[in-house]
């Protein structure tokens, strides 16, 4: 018999469904909305949360019947490894969170490329101050963006190494924030309209609003509101999908939560919630407030590196805000809006992904070390430390090595739903192979349709939704091919994962304990 494991349930359904959300990104939309028009001409920007929702909704229903039948730290990990088979449960956990820090290092160097470099380019073309565009175009140099991100990295982490509380307090709180600002956003961009951002544009960017226009339609850009129903929306999904994938994080940490099954369902559907109806509210806004023909061009424009693209960095709704307002203080928030989207992210990660490390651990795949708790702070110390580590290694590949986009929308996206997929068809075995967990699960777990599990019937819809993800993640439209993420990105993440379940296997052997016994037990809490 296995000690517990020293985790306390103190986490509520709003701290719990905000880490989701956090994972999530709420300004993450300018991205999404940017990589619409970009790389999917013939997509509405205006559904890609929708059909990103619609796509992970059987996954959202499988990640919170297995999280409220086997309630543990780890969440698939436990599941894959005790249903399917010890090695999968590790190999495919081990994935999924390896993918999810990659965003930590993805994401974090935008702070200075898109967000503070934005700012004071558009402070400078707001004074004619020549000084901050000049600053603005330093801040997007490879050195200080990566000590900036360094710096980031390390508070994000100090703030999860401190606590339960203090992380969970700040997502709360960023949440709430948030969403003030986006009220805020959506207030200006409607009373500004299309007109005053053309005034605008015309006056300060060094070029006009009608000749973006032309030039996008030049080069091949999309003109007029794409319909919703076509292969190019579905497909421009993946930036639906990619966003809400932090959904599941409530599911690592269920060993953690009040009342568990209330909690797990409110806060993984919850977040995806959330994020959908905010992300669509503001890419719509964003859509019809600088004006479709120029919001197709101008996004466009940047997908093919044209020369005539007129902004100095990423063309995200914040930075471009100041075509709606000229006060330097509104165009500031909604750029630190954006920052902060990238620290909460950072920290629900590193926050989630501990968990897994803890349950690795205490399983005795990683050395028991990572298990240890700060009796202060109740804090796995040894695994938030390894999880800054590797972040920092990430970031440092993302500024010096490899493109941000094709980073976001193929590497991490694919393997991370190709990780969904195994865990759906995990759902659809339960009910037939572990019939003594699905037995003892709670009633909603082992519901039935027309006599058929909702987990087997879910778990088919997430294993079909997961495909259509990773084929869209892996077509060239990102300049990169189905072969080279997979042997380069995708495939080396699950082969690491093999290798070190076998190191451990083996040592673990000649102490005498069997792996492969040990990970069929449901842990303790």
């Amino acid at each position: 018999m296995r000690e517990a494991t020293g985790l306390t349930r103190q986490i509520s359904a709003f701290d719990a469904m905000s880490t989701g959300i956090s994972g999530c990104g709420l300004y993450f939309v300018f991205i999404g909305f940017v990589f619409t028009s970009a790389y999917f001409p013939g997509a509405n920007p205006t559904m890609m949360e929708i059909m990103g929702f619609l796509l992970a909704l059987p996954i959202i229903g499988v990640y919170i019947l297995l999280s409220v039948a086997i309630s543990r730290t780890g969440g698939d990990y436990v599941w894959v490894s005790r249903i399917a088979n010890p090695p999968l449960g590790f190999i495919t956990n081990f994935t999924i969170s390896v993918l999810s820090l990659s965003f930590v290092g993805i994401i974090t160097p935008q702070v200075t490329e898109w967000a503070a470099a934005d700012i004071f380019y558009d402070l400078g073309r707001i004074y004619g101050n020549a000084g901050y565009v000049s600053l603005a175009s330093y801040l997007m140099t490879p050195d200080p963006t990566f000590w900036v991100s360094v710096a980031i990295v390390i508070v994000c982490g100090v703030i999860v190494l401190l606590g339960v509380k203090l992380a969970t307090y700040f997502l709360r709180y960023w949440t709430i924030i948030a969403i003030i600002i986006g009220v805020i956003f959506v207030a200006v961009v409607l009373n500004a309209g299309p007109a005053t951002f053309k005034a605008n544009f015309d006056a300060l960017s060094g070029t006009t609003y009608n000749k973006v226009i032309s030039d996008g339609v030049q080069a091949g850009a999309y003109q007029g509101v794409p319909s919703i129903f076509s292969s190019y929306t579905l497909f421009a999904g993946i930036s639906g999908a990619s966003g809400v994938s932090g959904f599941f994080f409530p599911a690592y940490f269920a060993a953690e939560v009040k009342q568990v099954k209330r909690t797990l369902i409110v806060s993984q559907l919850g977040a995806a919630l959330v994020w959908c109806v905010f992300q669509t509210v503001i890419a719509a806004v964003i859509y019809f407030g600088m004006g479709v023909n120029f919001a197709n061009s101008i996004n466009y424009l940047y997908g093919i590196e044209s020369s005539n693209f007129p902004y100095l960095t990423f063309p995200l709704a914040s930075g471009l805000s100041m075509f709606w307002t000229t006060n330097p203080y509104l165009v500031i928030l909604f750029n630190l809006a954006y920052i902060g989207t990238i620290i909460a992210m950072n920290i629900s990660i590193i926050f989630t992904m501990v968990r897994s490390i803890f349950a690795w651990s205490f399983d005795r795949v990683l050395p028991e070390s990572f298990a240890s708790m700060n009796e202060t702070t109740h804090t796995p110390v040894n695994a938030t430390i390894l999880l800054i580590a590797g972040s920092l290694i990430f970031t440092y590949v993302a500024v010096y090595q490899f493109g941000l986009i094709a980073s976001i929308y193929s590497y991490s996206t694919a393997g991370i739903f190709i990780g969904f997929l195994i865990v759906a068809a995990t759902a659809i075995i339960l009910p037939y192979k572990r019939k003594d967990i699905f037995q003892a699960a709670d009633a909603l777990s082992k519901g039935k349709l027309a006599g058929i599990p909702y987990l087997a019937i879910l778990g088919v819809l997430g294993v079909i939704c997961s495909l259509v993800v990773v084929y869209a993640a892996l077509i060239p439209a990102l300049g990169v091919t189905f072969i080279t993420v997979l042997i380069e990105g995708v495939i080396p993440t699950f082969l690491v994962g093999a290798v070190i379940y076998a190191v451990a296997w083996a040592v673990r052997r000649r102490q005498g304990i069997n792996l492969g016994l040990t990970l069929r037990e449901i842990p303790p809490e």
